[in-house]
């Protein structure tokens, strides 16, 4: 079974994705997606990438962290799609534990692991045992750099919105809601593991959803995305209950929750 990992890159951050890769190894390939703005970033490109035979790298001009996402899996071939950001660490055994997961359950569409940060610490309160995911879980939020996908499933089916994540100027986060809410509409058997395969240093950009607008715009455009005219009561309860504990003030909060709402209603598809 053989593995495409999908490293995205901006700007400056191409420097680092000569540390995401592991040794070379056979059915692994890494597919760079390197988005740029301004010529300059070019000469940053390291030229180790080059001397790779498992590594190609595809230069794009311009910015957004889900169009970049899909233009690298637009590149892919492999059976198996893995997101990895160009501050992700993948472990030695990340090709064996996802490979070994898709070979055991063949009807498998798309399986989900855990993160942590680069000490050890977990990135979220991950659930200790495996499920089937046949909603949007509860317990803790999906991130693209935990999740592997069985290339045929996805490609051409389910693209990350580009309306949505970072390099965005309006809905700053909120791309993988909107992706699990699409893999949940398109029906795709979907599991939890809780195995480690990456470490990171990335904060999350949702858990600022009390003090940045973007987040609160964002938050307001998934729940219209998810919930369509039943967003406004959703929010409205958020903002209300997020300022009696006082986490923030009712009114600005509320106004940027409408905002994401109305966005979506003038961008069209939901």
């Amino acid at each position: 079974m053989t593995l495409d990992i999908l490293i995205c890159s901006l700007n400056k951050g191409i420097v680092r994705v000569q540390d995401v890769l592991l040794p070379q190894q056979e059915n692994v390939r890494y597919i760079v997606s390197y988005q740029y703005t301004d010529e300059r970033y070019l000469d940053l490109i390291p030229s180790c990438l080059s001397t790779r035979t498992d590594v190609t790298i595809y230069k794009y001009k311009g910015q957004g962290l889900s169009a970049n996402r899909n233009l690298a899996l637009d590149k892919a071939t492999a059976d198996l799609v893995m997101y990895a950001d160009d501050d992700a660490r993948l472990l030695p055994e990340t090709p064996s534990i996802v490979t070994r997961v898709f070979e055991e359950h063949d009807q498998l569409d798309v399986a989900f692991f855990c993160a942590s940060t680069y000490t050890g610490k977990p990135l979220k309160n991950y659930p200790e045992q495996p499920f089937e995911v046949l909603a949007m879980p509860s317990q803790y939020s999906i991130s693209a750099l935990e999740m592997v996908c069985r290339r045929t499933k996805v490609q051409g089916r389910i693209r990350f919105d580009e309306r949505f994540g970072l390099g965005t100027q309006f809905l700053t986060c909120g791309e993988e809601e909107v992706w699990m809410e699409d893999a949940l509409r398109a029906r795709l058997r979907m599991h939890y593991f809780p195995e480690k395969i990456v470490e990171t240093s990335t904060m999350l950009k949702k858990s600022l959803v009390y003090v940045d607008a973007g987040v609160q715009r964002s938050r307001g455009a998934i729940a219209y995305y998810r919930y369509h005219a039943s967003a406004w009561w959703i929010c409205f309860k958020f903002a209300l209950d997020s300022a009696r504990r006082g986490y923030c003030h009712f009114l600005p909060m509320m106004r940027h929750l409408v905002e994401g709402i109305r966005y979506m209603k003038r961008t069209g598809r939901v």
